[in-house]
């Protein structure tokens, strides 16, 4: 529509005006907490996205993906836990400007509590590559840091932001997790690349990929990947589940699940294993965000369109 009324290079100045504006309203937060503690830099990235998110285009995106976790939840406590994830998604924008800080074991070792729930066989090790994977829970830039401290060599998937100047912000705060970065292109190849020479590797398995085959989430079918299983099939890794868990303001706790082996059964082929694997991964996650919706960002839309619809999620 904008093409009716602007040729395509005033377009790239607006587009270009509105990505500056984006980066200097996120480095203005920046600013602003820097001189914080980390519990007060926290809380006031909540009470800032807890005002300005409902008011955002996304605030339906993040309605309806609830709607559609939770049928069952009124529209008042769908709008309460809409809230909630501004708050977290809030939070996690201030905590960004001190993650230096945060993940300084030394200085803030009451600060992150891990819980290793399997000691046996497969464990995360250094001399072991793991597939970890995470979802967009609590603070989830936390899962790479922990993932990183285990195994000592971490390549993480991440999709670049469309502003360049917010992504090379970003990008910049995360190097204090330690750990590589794998872009979003050709991230298989990367990732496989990344095991077979002993590095470990992490994903978000909680987003849409369209290409990807539907499995149910939530009792909805829902574009899953399967990358993690297929992965692990392939190179013998095992699949280690990673939560981050907001106990409050900047303060969490990270359990690490027991690690998944994919190993096909008696009569299967590499395929089911896979499906079967990916679902057991799904489960997990939907697990995790039953328990603690708020926690979970959930800013795009994250099932089919038309089977959102059909549910009445979008109004």
């Amino acid at each position: 529509m904008a093409r009716i009324f602007w040729s395509d290079s005033e377009n790239r100045v607006v587009q270009s005006f509105g990505w500056r504006l984006e980066a200097l309203l996120l480095r203005s937060l920046w600013w602003l907490v820097t001189p914080l503690s980390l519990d007060h830099a926290s809380a006031a990235g909540r009470r800032m996205f807890g005002l300005l998110g409902p008011r955002s285009a996304k605030h339906e995106h993040v309605l309806a993906n609830l709607a559609t976790a939770f049928p069952d939840r009124s529209a008042a406590e769908i709008e309460r836990l809409a809230l909630g994830v501004w708050g977290n998604v809030g939070a996690v924008a201030a905590e960004f400007a001190q993650l230096e800080k945060l993940t300084d074991a030394q200085r803030n070792r009451d600060r992150i509590e891990i819980v290793t729930a399997d000691s046996g066989p497969g464990a995360p090790a250094g001399d072991t590559p793991c597939v970890f994977v995470t979802a967009h829970c609590g603070n989830w830039e936390l899962a790479a840091y922990t993932a990183q401290q285990l195994t000592g060599a971490l390549d993480v998937v991440y999709t670049p932001q469309d502003n360049p100047y917010l992504d090379r912000m970003i990008q910049d705060k995360r190097r204090a997790l330690g750990c590589g970065f794998i872009g979003k292109v050709n991230a298989v190849r990367s990732m496989f690349k990344s095991l077979r020479n002993g590095r470990s590797v992490g994903l978000l398995v909680d987003t849409r990929v369209d290409e990807a085959p539907l499995q149910p989430f939530f009792g909805v079918d829902a574009n899953v990947t399967t990358t993690p299983a297929w992965l692990a099939l392939k190179t013998g890794c095992p699949i280690v589940p990673i939560h981050v868990e907001r106990r409050r303001d900047a303060r969490f706790r990270i359990t690490l699940h027991p690690a998944l082996r994919v190993v096909r059964e008696e009569g299967e082929s590499a395929e089911q294993a896979v499906d079967r694997v990916t679902r057991a991964i799904t489960a997990t996650v939907e697990a995790w965000i039953r328990a603690r919706p708020s926690d979970w960002m959930c800013t795009k839309r994250r099932w089919p369109k038309d089977l959102m619809r059909a549910r009445g999620a979008y109004r």
